[in-house]
């Protein structure tokens, strides 16, 4: 077999060129100098490179079997049994995992610091959420992992829980996975931030237990935006139970180039044998260093935290400096730096394999700079409501989702059933979702949250009105 079989296809492909009479419309014939008049200039640069799986990197009838072939060396890559690529991200990773898994009425285990795609699922699923608070640093108000003690599997199918989690915090999964296999419940991870993890020393969830895990190419790792993997390992769940809930929730149209990437990543990993993932933790923690020296400024790491945190991960926490990670956020923006996201309390920068330690120094030292220039006295901390709600679960999602709805102003809708998710974006954790009571938390924190952030997935921008289950008619 090929090194990289969905690589050398895409290749193949992308030199053949041949007169294409079927999807895409583009025909893949833009860069070709006088083959198409047709806003050559304006898409050109835009498509040169979209080449499809189907009629494209392979046949019509898949007869080179190079997206199974691929799937299958990105597998035993993580120690895994199976794999599927997904080129709807992690979103659909989530979603197939839980409608492949948990059924209609089942009650699902579920970390509440988990991204509005497994509330998505579980509306295709028609599971039952059984939430599980996170613990919360009582300092710095994020959370900091699932612990095993807190978990209650009593009747319940499935696991869900996220790790690492947005702020890059990383929870123990094996007590998890004790937990879930001594009564043969299956425990699914979202590792979507640490599609990095499977390629260190000790591997990432499956390595600690875990039976279905969903990663993200795309973020810590080099696949085009839109990339990721989910894996399987073990007997609990069947491999065509799993790939069904991916069709299910697939397109019938993929890209190569978007998954070619992924099969790429796999082999630049192994031929790089962990060397610069290496050389970017030991900067990712000389930079972590340097900004613990600035004064009144908190590194949020392991020690800090007491418990295991992202070896990529850059997060601060700021009030103590009287400025806010917002504003820091702002400012560096201006100067052409992103970073991941911001708050009143954090910054979180993510640190892939594409970087390079020079970089990042210089990226450490902008940071300090705008502290240092928007500097006041200490303030009191805000700490982001997203980590801090206690949902009043009154209806399944589906139920919720399904039912007939009235739509009313978000402060008049207190006791009311909310139909719809608010998610702060990023992170993308709702404070509201489908099947939950309205709470006067829940309005506050709604209404501070979307000062600062997106409030997205609400069907009012504006996020001052509310779609709530309408009472008055029947299901």
């Amino acid at each position: 077999m090929s090194e990289s079989p969905l690589v050398d296809a895409w290749y193949a492909a992308r030199a053949r060129r041949s007169h294409s009479m079927q999807i895409p419309g583009h025909k893949m014939r833009y860069g070709r100098a006088g083959l198409t008049s047709f806003a050559q200039d304006v898409l050109a640069p835009l498509l040169q490179d979209d080449i499809p799986l189907q009629g494209g990197a392979d046949d019509n009838v898949f007869s080179g079997r190079v997206l199974e072939k691929a799937e299958k060396l990105w597998a035993e890559a993580i120690g895994a049994d199976h794999a599927r690529f997904l080129v709807g991200g992690s979103t659909q990773g989530n979603i197939a995992a839980l409608t492949s898994v948990v059924a209609p009425g089942v009650t699902v285990s579920i970390d509440r610091t988990s991204h509005r795609s497994a509330h998505a699922g579980l509306v295709t699923s028609g599971a039952t959420p059984r939430w599980i608070l996170p613990r919360i640093h009582p300092e710095f108000g994020v959370p900091i992992g699932v612990n095993g003690a807190d978990v209650d599997m009593e009747g319940a199918y499935a696991l869900f829980v996220t790790s690492p989690a947005y702020v890059g915090t990383i929870t123990d999964i094996a007590p998890l996975a004790e937990v879930c296999h001594r009564q043969n419940s299956v425990l699914i991870v979202d590792q979507a931030w640490g599609a990095h993890l499977d390629f260190l020393p000790g591997g990432g969830a499956h390595a600690r237990g875990a039976d279905v895990v969903t990663t993200s190419v795309h973020k810590a790792l080099t696949g085009y935006s839109q990339t990721a993997v989910t894996s399987l390992k073990g007997t609990r769940v069947l491999p065509s139970t799993l790939s069904h809930g991916v069709d299910l929730t697939a397109t019938t149209s993929p890209s190569a180039t978007l998954l070619a990437s992924i099969d790429a990543t796999r082999v630049a990993l192994l031929r790089d044998r962990g060397a610069h993932m290496a050389l970017l933790i030991e900067a990712t923690a000389d930079a972590r260093a340097t900004l613990a020296r600035v004064p009144r400024l908190v590194v949020l790491d392991d020690a800090t935290l007491g418990c295991v945190m992202d070896p990529l991960k850059l997060t601060i926490w700021v009030p103590r400096t009287g400025t806010t990670g917002a504003a820091i956020a702002a400012e560096l923006w201006q100067q052409g730096i992103g970073v991941e996201a911001a708050d009143a309390d954090t910054v979180i920068m993510t640190v892939s394999v594409a970087d390079e330690p020079e970089e990042l120094a210089q990226v450490v030292s902008a940071l300090i700079a705008v502290i240092e220039s928007q500097r006041t006295s200490p303030r009191i901390p805000a700490p982001a409501a997203t980590w801090q709600i206690q949902p009043d679960v009154v209806l399944s999602p589906r139920d919720a989702y399904f039912a007939h709805r009235v739509r009313m102003p978000l402060r008049e809708s207190i006791g009311h059933v909310s139909t719809e998710q608010f998610c702060p974006y990023p992170p993308g954790v709702p404070l509201l979702a489908p099947g939950e009571r309205v709470t006067q938390q829940v309005v506050e924190a709604i209404e501070v949250a979307g000062k600062t952030t997106r409030m997205a997935y609400c069907s009012d921008p504006t996020a001052t009105t509310i779609e709530v289950v309408d009472e008055s008619r029947s299901p």
